[in-house]
């Protein structure tokens, strides 16, 4: 059997609310370092951000996402992600 394509168009007032959504999800956006909102300092997801999220779930539409606006640098521990996939030394699998 053969498949069909949908479109859905969506309208200048629904791309401003998600363009808005969007703004509120990029400043609120939860670190990685102590799970506070990088706009507001609220721990965990706070209210904007909630907010934000439920706007892109009503319209089925993914919001864009920024590699490092979580601030994976200030995870305790280390600030640098080199070394991650190396094995440990004495392991039987490093060439050293």
């Amino acid at each position: 059997m053969g498949w069909s394509a949908v479109s859905v168009y969506l309208s200048a007032a629904v791309r401003a609310e998600l363009a808005a959504a969007q703004e509120q999800l990029d400043r609120h956006t939860p670190s990685s370092g102590d799970d506070c909102c990088t706009g507001c300092d609220e721990a965990g997801p706070c209210a904007m951000r909630r907010a934000a999220l439920r706007v892109f779930g009503r319209y089925g539409c993914p919001p864009r996402r920024w590699p490092g606006a979580s601030r994976p640098e200030l995870i305790a521990g280390g600030g640098s992600w080199a070394g991650w996939l190396t094995p440990p030394a004495g392991d039987g699998l490093s060439n050293g």
